[in-house]
């Protein structure tokens, strides 16, 4: 997993959590309360907090994610205890930050993650004082947290990913535990916005603006011929074109343009004041051309 450091307000990436802190590497550069990676391989991590204990956690194969820490160097070690239980196979490396005596992890799982299969389950927990207890949560056949941002004060901590829809955060607060994942999907610029009449008078589409854990959508309605209802979510937008997926019927059957051609199709509006048109990705020639109306 990648690793990287972020101080401050400058993490602005986690999403308005103030002074948000995700600190890793050397000691020497890092600031007062920071920790350090001294072990990071395909199957288990090790963290050094500043107050000089360390934290390990390792896959088992068959078990799932394992903790043990001790207090100081020389001292032995907990014994481990099971963090998150599974029998699925676990995916390369472990993600351990720690900041004073917060402690987070990212941990994959998935049939042939190794691979290069995407997880099924992607776990975030979080430890901290003496690590007796561990909150945890787990995502299913979700893509993995990129990263994690933890506070200061060490009190809150938040779990964040990117994805070409938007962005999807997981917040965790001491005393209260994970709260609800959360994504802030990509907005549809306004240049979309409202309804659109083929040219032929065929049919319309409608484009809806996004809200948070509800992506923009589309809605196509045949005006001629039989009867075609179809919802569609848009997940990948840009500013001149957006991309449908995961059609929905809504009433009648699936007819020519309703919906299109999924994962081969695409809206484009090359001018904010232009017409739509219909495409092929990879090719500029249009199927349909809209009027906005």
């Amino acid at each position: 997993m990648q690793r990287e450091c972020v101080f401050g307000i400058a993490g602005a990436v986690l999403l308005a959590t103030a002074g948000i802190t995700a600190c890793q590497g050397d000691a020497s550069t890092a600031p007062s309360g920071a920790a350090r990676v001294v072990k990071d391989t395909d199957d288990d991590a090790v963290v050094e907090l500043s107050d000089g204990r360390r934290v390990s956690l390792r896959y088992q194969a068959g078990t799932g994610l394992l903790e043990r820490h001790r207090s100081a160097v020389g001292k032995p070690w907990s014994t481990s205890k099971t963090v998150y239980a599974t029998k699925t196979d676990p995916c390369r490396g472990i993600d351990l930050k720690a900041y004073r005596a917060t402690v987070t992890v990212r941990a994959d799982f998935g049939q042939y993650c190794r691979d290069g299969e995407p997880p099924t389950e992607s776990v975030a927990a979080v430890g901290t004082g003496g690590l007796g207890k561990w909150d945890t949560h787990v995502a299913r056949n979700f893509d993995g947290w990129d990263r994690v941002g933890i506070a200061r004060d060490g009190k809150s901590a938040k779990f964040s990913s990117r994805s070409s829809a938007g962005t999807t955060t997981l917040a965790w607060r001491a005393g209260k535990g994970f709260g609800e994942v959360a994504t802030t999907y990509k907005r549809l610029g306004e240049r979309f916005l409202g309804t659109w009449r083929a040219e032929d008078g065929s049919h319309r589409v409608t484009f809806r603006q996004s809200k948070l854990n509800v992506p923009a959508s589309a809605t196509v309605e045949m005006l001629k011929g039989p009867t075609c209802r179809v919802r569609m979510d848009l997940i990948n937008i840009w500013e001149e074109r957006v991309q449908p997926r995961g059609a929905k019927v809504l009433e009648g059957g699936k007819t020519t343009y309703c919906p299109p051609e999924e994962f081969n199709s695409e809206y484009v509006v090359a001018t904010a004041d232009g017409p739509m048109e219909l495409r092929n990705l990879g090719d500029a020639t249009p199927l349909v051309t809209y009027r906005k109306s």
